[in-house]
């Protein structure tokens, strides 16, 4: 059931005099008439909802009954209490309202509504009882408002008379399209506040009052359908056009502002703002439209836009997007020049042939809120400006100027087509030189005689002043040479360089005021003279005999390896360390090596010759004179005579003693370290053919026969602890005899000799007389 608001009934009570229906017959409020109806009228259709309820308005009580019918059917209301009363009531919407009546508090009241056909074929009766004290209703409330953010929603009512009666309310709420409400109390009469909406969704609410004693009855509010929260931003873009474009005019630009928003079905519409970044207002900088772009037409200063979204919920955050200043056509206005005359004046003058009156000036420097000031001027074309604001030395400032088509007042009236600009220039109040140098300074492109050089310039707040130019330093084995350059460029190539030299560059910037600092030293080297094609070619030769030399060296040694391991070589025993051990019943002395290549090359020796070298000693006074040993390959000789005497030393013959046969097994691998030593050879030939022949001119004392041999071979080497025990066997033998040694047969089987024999000459000396050092230096001939 609908409620309307106080003010309404205010007004319906005064309404209703004019406008009352009045009653089907008479008003007869008897029993019998009543009871007459009641039975009559049985048609349960046009009349519902049938309620009656008292309202204070303006701290009046007034009765009124309502109930929902249609137009086609006509109403008659009986009140009764003490007396009966016919009510006129009146109807929108559908809702059928009587005007106020009159009713005491303590006593029973009730109200019958007959509605009637219009061709009188039907009726419906309805009837209310009640008491008027327990009829008090509060109700619903006169205007809501609501508002969405960060998941809650925030509900503001107005209660209109009755706010004073009504402490608290209750807000019903669900998700749209949804079965399930839930209940929130408010804290007070005017604000109640949802916690934790789900953003994207939409809700549906009512409202109703607190029962208390003075609102008994609270209905509810109708339901309203609350959109979902806009929580994004819009996304903007801008698209420029300057006055190069046949629509545009010199001095202004069109801006396309577009922007686009994700949930677009939940926005009724975009708020714009548009507002100049200095601050100065206009009469109209917002717009409200529905669509997702925007056209403007503006001036060459700075502008602030900002978007946001908007829906009965509540709007979105805003977005914002400044244009910058625009100064590239600076010098299409014509003649526009600004002199700061003091800290706080500065003076402007222009030409310009536009009957403007209407003018505005903003001025700025870098990192500071741009300043404005409109002024209206009828002829001049110049104007003196005092401001509030102060000038700073070694600051650079900026400075637009504005023309506007009014004729009255300055004030921009529309930011956007409004306005139009007509010059721009900077300016000093106090230059000053640089404070710093060029910096991020490189070399590239270094060549033999050229090199270029790059650097960044020095920023506006380090320049303090206008930039005229750069200084660039060259120096060469403390020659310094110096080039004046371009303020525009920032890249310079150095010619006439000598090759292979070291330079140094330092770069400054210079204004009006003077020169800056200079950077830091660059060093860099240029590149040495070119190789000619000769120098070409010898390197290559050097360097391809260097590849061809170590390929030959690293040759030789591999193949060398490999014959080592595919043809090891065989032991030669002239060359080894190792002697046979000899073991003889005479004293030894010391053994020699065995040398096969200088027996080979003995004259007169071979196959068939065995051949004899003797050594002469330096032995002392006490010594005799060497014996030497005839061999013979041929065992079967007999005819050799026993002994061969010197014809000047006579000979001993000491008694024989029997020798002591020992046999070494040696092992024919090892080597050890070559015995040196020096002999004074003397050879003597003996034919082992004819064996009844004596050798002419012997040197030997005697002969020991062959069948008796002194010296038993088992082995062809010997380790060096053999040789040392045949040394000291030596040393520690009996005294010296002379002996007749025998022939000794050779073994024939041996692969590398054939047999070695050697007698050391002994000599008779006296008892005490040897002092073990006194030998025979005696070489061993390969027979």
């Amino acid at each position: 059931m609908c409620k309307c608001s106080a003010a309404f009934y205010i007004t319906l009570g005064f309404v209703s005099l004019w406008t009352t229906v009045p009653s089907t017959g008479s008003c007869d409020c008897s029993s019998e008439n009543l009871n007459l109806l009641k039975h009559k009228c049985n048609n349960t259709e046009g009349v519902s909802d049938l309620a009656c309820y008292i309202k204070y308005i303006k701290n009046q009580r007034m009765s009124f009954c309502e109930w929902t019918g249609n137009m086609s059917t006509s109403y008659t209301l009986y009140t009764i209490q003490r007396k009966c009363s016919c009510i006129a009531v009146h109807q929108k919407d559908n809702i059928w309202t009587s005007i106020d009546f009159r009713v005491v508090l303590q006593w029973n009241v009730t109200a019958h509504v007959i509605a009637t056909s219009k061709d009188q074929s039907s009726c419906t009766y309805k009837n209310f009882s009640g008491i008027p004290s327990m009829m008090t209703m509060c109700g619903p409330h006169s205007t809501i408002t609501h508002k969405r953010s960060s998941g809650n929603l925030t509900v503001l009512v107005e209660w209109g008379n009755e706010k004073q009666d009504i402490k608290s309310f209750l807000v019903k709420y669900r998700e749209f399209n949804t079965t399930r409400w839930k209940e929130q109390q408010s804290i007070d009469n005017k604000k109640g506040i949802l916690l934790n909406l789900t953003p994207s969704l939409q809700y549906e609410l009512q409202t109703q009052c607190v029962s208390n004693e003075k609102c008994v009855h609270c209905p509810l509010s109708k339901v309203i359908i609350v959109p979902p929260e806009l929580i994004d931003a819009p996304s903007i873009q801008l698209e420029t056009q300057d006055h190069q474009h046949l629509s545009i005019s010199p001095g202004q630009r069109k801006v396309v502002v577009k922007w686009e928003y994700a949930n677009s079905e939940a926005v009724d519409n975009y708020s714009v703002t548009v507002r100049k970044v200095s601050g100065e207002p206009s009469n109209r900088d917002s717009f409200s439209t529905k669509d997702s772009s925007l056209t403007l037409v503006l001036s060459y200063s700075a502008y602030n836009i900002s978007i946001k979204a908007l829906n009965h919920a509540g709007s979105s955050p805003v977005s914002s997007i400044t244009i910058e200043q625009m100064d590239e056509w600076r010098d299409m206005f014509g003649p526009f020049t600004v002199n700061i005359t003091s800290n706080n004046s500065f003076s402007l003058s222009w030409s310009s042939s536009d009957s403007s009156v209407c003018y505005s000036v903003e001025w700025w420097a870098k990192g500071q809120r741009p300043a404005f000031r409109p002024f209206y001027l009828q002829m001049q074309k110049e104007k003196t400006v005092k401001t509030e604001s102060i000038f700073r030395p070694y600051a650079r400032y900026y400075f637009f100027l504005h023309v506007r088509p009014y004729i009255d007042t300055c004030n921009m009236k529309n930011v956007n087509g409004s306005e139009t600009t007509r010059g721009t220039a900077q300016t000093y109040f106090i230059e000053g030189s640089p404070i710093s140098a060029p910096g991020n300074v490189s070399t590239l492109n270094i060549t033999q005689h050229s090199s270029v050089i790059t650097w960044s310039p020095v920023s506006e707040e380090d320049l303090r002043g206008f930039l005229l130019g750069y200084y660039i330093y060259l120096t060469e084995d403390n020659n310094e040479t110096s080039f004046k350059v371009d303020p525009s460029v920032n890249s310079y190539e150095l010619q006439n360089l000598e090759s292979n030299s070291v330079y140094r560059v330092q770069l400054s910037a210079f204004t009006a005021a003077g020169e800056g600092e200079r950077s830091d030293y660059t060093h860099f080297v240029t590149n040495p003279p070119d190789f000619t094609a000769l120098n070409s070619i010898i390197a290559a030769v050097v360097v391809g005999i260097i590849i061809l030399l170590l390929a030959v060296h690293f040759s030789i040694r591999l193949l060398h390896r490999a014959k080592k391991l595919l043809w090891p070589s065989i032991p030669n025993p002239e060359n080894s360390n190792a002697v046979q051990k000899i073991e003889i019943a005479y004293e030894l002395g010391i053994v020699e090596p065995l040398i096969r290549q200088r027996l080979e090359e003995s004259e007169g020796c071979d196959s068939s010759t065995v051949c004899v070298i003797g050594s002469k000693r330096e032995a002392s006074l006490l010594s005799s004179p060497p014996t030497t040993l005839l061999l013979s390959e041929d065992e079967d000789s007999t005819s050799i005579p026993e002994e061969i005497a010197s014809p000047d030393i006579p000979t001993q013959v000491p008694t024989r003693e029997p020798a002591v046969k020992e046999t070494f097994l040696t092992d024919l691998n090892k080597t050890d370290s070559i015995l040196s030593t020096s002999f004074n050879e003397e050879v003597t030939s003996f034919k082992s053919k004819d064996p009844g022949e004596t050798a002419s001119n012997p040197t030997v004392s005697d002969f020991i026969p062959a069948s008796q041999p002194a010296v038993v071979f088992m082995s062809d080497y010997t380790t060096m602890e053999i040789f040392q025990q045949v040394t000291m066997t030596g040393i520690q033998g009996p005294s010296i005899q002379a002996v007749k040694p025998e022939l000794v047969a050779v073994h024939t089987g041996q692969d590398y000799i054939r047999q070695s024999y050697f007698l050391q000459e002994t000599v008779k000396e006296p008892p005490g007389a040897f002092n073990g050092t006194d030998f025979l230096n005696t070489e061993i001939t390969v027979l």
